[in-house]
């Protein structure tokens, strides 16, 4: 099951490169558009993803500490590809809930 993740997973990252080598991906991702492109639930990206050492550092666009953070999505890509063994699997369809 871990190898149909991994390779679901690399079969979305490949289609994101051909997409941002075409302009068609946004620059700048949330932890939701994270979240959806790894399918993965927004609190996995929150809690097992973002905070991990060496994950790429955030945008504040305000500033403040308390605003939305965003990432680079191209720093994004890169990180999972170096990292995509130790990435958290996601749950079977259906179990998975969306945040509000």
């Amino acid at each position: 099951m871990e190898n149909e993740v991994l390779q679901r997973l690399e079969q979305r990252i490949d289609a994101l490169v051909i997409s941002l080598e075409k302009g068609n991906a946004p620059a700048i991702w949330s932890a939701d558009d994270i979240a959806e492109w790894l399918d993965l639930s927004v609190f996995t990206i929150k809690q097992s993803v973002v905070a991990r050492p060496g994950f790429p550092n955030a945008i504040l666009a305000t500033g403040a500490k308390s605003g939305q953070k965003r990432w680079f999505a191209d720093e994004v890509i890169e990180w999972v590809r170096k990292n995509r063994g130790t990435l958290p699997a996601a749950r079977p369809a259906g179990r998975r809930r969306k945040s509000a």
